[in-house]
């Protein structure tokens, strides 16, 4: 049977048009929407917080509230504990990579080198958005212990080799404590501790003599005297404790026992999306009540362009890597 074919047009932008129809239509699907994108956010976004309630999402939940506020869309924060903070950022990493998931976290959390045969990572699984803020851990000892400064501290070590003991809860105190020891030329033995609660009552008993840690949680008993505060480990001193020199200052220019944290989405989530967050966390950081828990925490405000954490992080986790070849460190 014979079939009869159209005529070829003998327009030439009829034929443009028959060309590039099917290739426009296909760079259309393939782009972001870019509507979507101008109207976001349109519903309420969920800030994630991979560890238990009663920590760091307390913060976590001051900074929703007023984001909320930026962006007028409710943040609502979720706690997603578990596997050292893996589990909860998995998750963020495997949501849609539109906004609407966020990472609360600090860099040192998942640093290879302090968890065992970690699969997870930070870099290249998720995005940084903003850097919330900066701090350091402290060198404590307990209020009774003779000693009044940090040079006076190492001078009693070093009487009293093979007496004292350390606490730590974590590989990245272990590895401040022993970098400590090490660069200071004093022995200290570590005992493992659950929680910073342990901690406080094994230094004001004596049963440890040294303790470094996140300063935060011990405000109180420094402040009346349980507890003495010898140097902080941050790049400035701490606004909790001004009094209270830094390493660098009493001598010990070449140890930090830095930190930082921040907000981080999953790797594909578009550059306007990225920008709006990163806009709307650093007008947040301009809150004075923002800025007087974040110095009440001990910690420094950051900010800036969305790559300044991602930047930290790898720094962080430099620090550390290069910490435990240096004493031999493995996690276990």
């Amino acid at each position: 049977m014979e079939t009869t074919r159209e005529p070829r047009s003998t327009n030439p932008r009829r034929r443009w048009l028959g060309r590039c129809g099917g290739v426009l239509l296909a760079a259309a699907l393939a782009a972001p929407p870019a509507a979507a994108q101008a109207d976001y956010p349109s519903r309420p976004l969920k800030l994630v917080v991979p560890f238990a309630a009663g920590g760091s999402d307390v913060m976590a939940r001051a900074f929703a509230e007023k984001l909320g506020a930026q962006l007028r869309q409710q943040v609502i924060v979720e706690n997603k504990p578990g596997g050292a903070a893996v589990i909860g950022s998995d998750y963020v990493a495997q949501s849609p990579a539109d906004g609407y998931t966020m990472l609360w976290l600090g860099g040192g959390s998942l640093t290879p080198v302090l968890i065992k045969d970690l699969k997870f990572d930070i870099q290249k699984s998720l995005r940084s958005v903003v850097c919330i803020a900066r701090g350091g851990m402290t060198l404590m000892v307990p209020g009774t212990l003779p000693v009044n400064s940090f040079a006076e501290f190492v001078q009693y070590a070093r009487r009293n080799a093979g007496k004292l003991n350390y606490s730590h809860t974590a590989g990245s105190i272990l590895l401040s404590a022993e970098m400590l020891k090490s660069r200071a030329g004093f022995e200290a033995t570590a005992i493992p501790y659950k929680g910073s609660t342990q901690v406080s009552t094994a230094l004001i008993a004596g049963e440890i003599q040294m303790g470094i840690d996140v300063p935060f949680f011990y405000l109180g008993m420094i402040k009346d005297g349980r507890i003495k505060a010898l140097a902080h480990g941050g790049q400035e001193r701490s606004p909790s404790l001004p009094e209270v020199p830094t390493l660098a200052e009493v001598g010990v220019s070449d140890l930090v026992f830095a930190f930082s944290y921040g907000i981080w989405v999953p790797a594909a989530t578009p550059e306007p999306v990225v920008h709006k967050l990163n806009a709307a966390f650093n007008e947040v950081l301009k809150d004075a009540d923002i800025r007087q828990r974040l110095a009440q925490a001990g910690v420094i405000p950051v900010g800036g362009e969305a790559g300044v954490h991602a930047r930290q992080v790898a720094g962080e986790q430099a620090m550390w890597a290069q910490a435990a070849r240096q004493i031999g460190y493995k996690p276990e």
